[in-house]
């Protein structure tokens, strides 16, 4: 500010008058003239009864001279020195802190028409204004604008009839301009297309579309459409157009359009600070977006994954809401604010009504997105190509394309490939046993569901319905028997008046299938999954002991019963429910569901693992060849059984004496239980029958358990798609 008045005195010591007219258009012409230290204007409207110009491309933060005719007879004419602090009426300088009035020798006149006015309302009190009057070039006064006449500056200019004569009445267009207030003509310029006419508009315009189009596009794609394919690349294209369009317009603005502290308005101030914080809002939006990505593809700390999530979601709505805030601050002081609302009004309710389906009405389907599964087998899903295939319950996921997204984390999906999810979604597992089970939100199933290519059916004959009608999906079975296997472990029978359960395997493939279970408790929902069994205990023990002292450990299964074995943990929602109902008492029931043992026929050598209840697939394999041990099957099965106790065994009497009666070459069982599982290396054991070169590998137990094996089965070199992981 300080070098303003010595580039005034270096331009007063070389400069000559000289009066100088310009027409802006056909109603106002501005003549001037360049003395020393001071300018003289003139202004000459024939149809007004006021007008004005303004030192700016527009009536934001602008200083203005305004003429007004038609006073009173000894003061025909008015000149204002006003500012505006927006789109709205200006006031005179005086009416703000420290201002003063900067114009004198005001003299002119003004005519009145003597015709009524025209359809276009020019003439209705309007007259002619002939008016002159003087400012200097730099006043000191914050705010007046500084006139440089060796520079260009923006203008813009308007005038209106009609009204009162001497009253400053509200006009609805203006011009706008480029005009250089030189000391003479051959130094002049103006043109009245000004090079950043629409500087303002176009920011109005990049900050609506930001803010109430893209960003809260790309957050409602990030939040209700992960299960399509390229959300992420649309999210990532919207959310950078809102980025870039912030820093680029704001920065302009900034640079081009710098207004004082004092001079601007409350609004203009709350806006101007908005922007800035807005600014850096979205600055350290698009790094943390980058790092959250990044970590979710590539990192395996659930814990940091977590945290930058959250921070990222957070900022995402912290800087939607203060860019709609700020949006409707710069809509207020450029006067339209109304349609903006009207817009964000639409805006929200369709956001509302997409959260609450989201949260509240996950089971609907919108009919314009309805499509019915394909049906296909386990099997045929599993060898599907280039598809990562999972499934949940009754349907085949393809998580290809998900995999990235998971907002556990991308390792998580690639370490359960190939599995049943409904273990992990209803909590009652976590992914490779590291963290606490967790127990996934409403819109994550619907998730499951649109993520969905194929659909399952239930095995034919597996369960036999006593009425077509019935479906498989609900199903009420009544407990009949409940009996300890063990202090923690039980045997339950259950039976239906709508279905029979099998008495035997018709098909390799029906072994190791499960059935979800699902209990209201509490007032919500809980499911949980257990294995089912064709295997008649009783009538194994008697076989294998004819004695009988055997088969009193086991119940006998009743014709056409439903059998689960299942431990009661002392914080168990769902086996504490099932173990309190005893003997009476009804389970709801869907299945059978997953992909189970995916044994096609019993012939090659195959490994197994289970830990603790994860026994219960594999006394079906033992059951089998010991119903089949007449056929010579063509299969070798070497079983590891894990117990953190013997208080904790159950059925292994039974494994045992099937082995003893196979023969080791045909079914060979590892004990780990207590002390046993001390004294074995178990990576050399799994190495030593890895190197045999098996036709598979089973795993069925708790989560930990899982990963611990699949991982030592892997590393001694087997193919990770020949272990199936219950």
């Amino acid at each position: 500010m300080a070098l303003k008045p010595f580039v005034l005195l270096i331009f007063i010591a070389v400069t000559v008058s000289e009066w100088i007219s310009q027409v802006l258009d056909d109603q106002m012409t501005l003549k001037w003239e360049v003395s020393g230290n001071k300018i003289t204007f003139n202004f000459y409207c024939p149809n007004a009864q006021w007008c004005g110009i303004g030192f700016a491309n527009t009536m934001f933060g602008c200083d203005m001279l305004i003429a007004v005719g038609g006073g009173t007879a000894q003061v025909p004419i008015q000149v204002w020195d006003m500012w505006s602090e927006n789109h709205d009426t200006p006031s005179i300088d005086t009416d703000f802190w420290s201002g003063v009035t900067s114009v004198f020798d005001v003299t002119g006149t003004f005519t009145p028409n003597s015709q009524s006015s025209p359809s276009n309302g020019r003439n209705q009190n309007s007259g002619t204004i002939d008016a002159t009057f003087s400012r200097l070039l730099y006043t000191g006064d914050i705010w007046d604008a500084y006139i440089d006449p060796t520079k260009k500056m923006n203008i813009n200019w308007a005038y209106k009839g009609g009204g009162s004569y001497g009253n400053f009445d509200k006009h609805n267009d203006y011009s706008q301009g480029k005009i250089k207030l030189a000391a003479s003509s051959a130094d002049a310029y103006f043109s009245s297309e000004s090079s950043d006419k629409s500087e303002f508009d176009t920011h109005q315009g990049l900050m609506t579309i930001a803010w109430i189009i893209t960003a809260p596009i790309g957050i409602v794609i990030a939040r209700y459409l992960k299960h399509f394919r390229f959300w992420y690349l649309f999210h990532l294209l919207l959310l950078s157009y809102s980025v870039l369009s912030t820093i680029i317009s704001v920065s302009l603005v900034y640079k081009t359009h710098e207004t004082s502290y004092l001079s601007a308005t409350k609004k203009v101030r709350y806006h101007s600070r908005l922007g800035f914080v807005l600014t850096c809002f979205v600055i350290g939006q698009l790094f943390i977006g980058f790092i959250c990505k990044m970590l979710q593809m590539f990192s395996h700390q659930f814990g940091m994954i977590a945290q930058i999530r959250r921070a990222h979601k957070v900022l995402g709505y912290a800087m939607l809401t203060v860019g709609l805030m700020n949006n409707s601050y710069g809509y207020e002081i450029f006067g339209s604010a109304s349609s903006y609302y009207v817009g964000l009004a639409i805006l929200l309710g369709g956001w509302l009504l997409l959260e609450i389906r989201h949260q509240f009405t996950y089971k609907w389907t919108w009919l314009l997105l309805q499509r019915k599964p394909k049906e296909m087998t386990h099997k045929e899903a599993m060898e599907k190509k280039k598809m990562k295939i999972m499934f949940y319950d009754d349907l085949v996921l393809n998580v290809t394309h998900f995999i990235d997204s998971h907002p556990g984390g991308a390792y998580m999906l690639k370490d359960s490939i190939g599995e049943d999810a409904g273990k992990y979604m209803v909590g009652c597992s976590s992914s490779g046993g590291e963290l606490a089970p967790y127990e996934h939100s409403k819109p994550a199933f619907d998730l499951a569901k649109k993520l969905a290519i194929g659909r399952v059916p239930y095995p034919e004959g597996y369960l036999q319905k006593k009425n077509q009608d019935v479906s498989q999906d609900e199903m009420v079975w009544n407990i009949s028997l409940q009996k300890n296997l063990n202090p923690s472990t039980k045997f339950i029978s259950l039976l239906s008046s709508q279905f029979i359960m099998s008495q035997v395997p018709e098909h390799s493939w029906w072994l190791g299938k499960h059935f979800k279970v699902s209990a209201k408790i509490k007032g919500n929902t809980v499911s949980r999954y257990y294995s089912a069994f064709f295997a008649n205990l009783h009538n194994w023990a008697d076989e294998l002991d004819g004695s009988g002292n055997l088969s009193k450990k086991y119940p006998e299964s009743k014709t056409g019963s439903l059998n689960f074995i299942f431990k009661v943990y002392d914080k168990g929602a769902v086996t504490q429910y099932m173990h309190n109902l005893g003997e009476s008492g009804e389970l709801h029931l869907k299945g059978p569901l997953g992909p189970g043992l995916m044994l096609n026929e019993f012939s090659g050598d195959y490994l197994g693992f289970a830990g603790g209840t994860g026994l219960v697939p594999f006394l079906d394999v033992a059951n089998y060849m010991w119903i089949n041990r007449a056929s010579q099957l063509p299969f070798t099965f070497t079983l590891f059984v894990s117990f953190r106790t013997n208080d904790d065994a159950f059925c292994v009497d039974l494994l045992e004496g099937t082995s003893q009666a196979l023969g080791e070459n045909k079914f060979k069982l590892i004990k780990l239980i207590d002390k046993q599982a001390q004294e074995i290396k178990l990576s050399d054991v799994v190495a030593k029958y890895v190197g045999m070169n098996p036709a598979g590998a089973w795993v069925c137990g708790p989560s930990g358990y899982n990963k611990y094996i699949k991982d030592l089965l892997t590393g001694a070199g087997m193919e990770r798609n020949k272990v199936i992981v219950m």
